[in-house]
């Protein structure tokens, strides 16, 4: 009589490939899920460099438009570029001003003051400060900061660009 030979896998064996294979499929989860991570957050910084990029562009509108050169020392409606710059401050602190700049297209000086929330397109909030600097009484430079922030899983995210304005031809 003929014995056939049946060969198979045991139990323990095929316990063992179930284990490599689950691990295999947890890890690629894994980096499936940090890849997605890096995208969403690689997506928030590129709008958040959009919306300083194009705020930076209407400032030097602005300045370009009517840079003035006076100081706004409590003017109700300031009428030119550093008179809006210099509206909050005082010459302590080189007449720091903080405006929110949170709808786009920008249609105009906004509110004075940080930003409350994130309403830059429901996650960011947009602020720039001035800060001043003076010959003789004259504005002659204003230093910007625009800080773009938003939310990301739980962490508050940043950009700051760093400008500075002048004008060239001094009274």
């Amino acid at each position: 009589m003929l014995k056939k030979n049946l060969q198979s896998f045991s139990l323990i064996e095929m316990m063992i490939f179930i284990v490599i294979l689950s691990i295999f499929f947890i890890m690629a989860a894994s980096v499936v899920t940090f890849t997605l991570r890096n995208m969403k957050f690689n997506e928030s910084k590129i709008k958040a460099t959009h919306y300083s990029n194009q705020l930076e562009e209407w400032l030097r509108t602005q300045k370009e438009i009517d840079w003035g050169g006076e100081l706004c020392n409590g003017c109700v409606n300031p009428s030119n570029f550093t008179q809006s710059a210099t509206g909050q401050g005082n010459s302590g602190d080189n007449y720091q001003t903080t405006y929110c700049f949170n709808s786009t297209p920008i249609s105009g000086w906004q509110d004075l003051g940080q930003c409350a929330d994130y309403t830059l397109n429901s996650i960011f909030k947009r602020e720039v400060v001035f800060t001043s600097q003076f010959i003789s009484g004259y504005v002659n430079q204003i230093n910007v900061s625009i800080t773009i922030s938003w939310k990301d899983l739980g962490d508050d995210r940043s950009i700051s660009t760093n400008t500075v304005f002048t004008v060239l031809e001094q009274p």
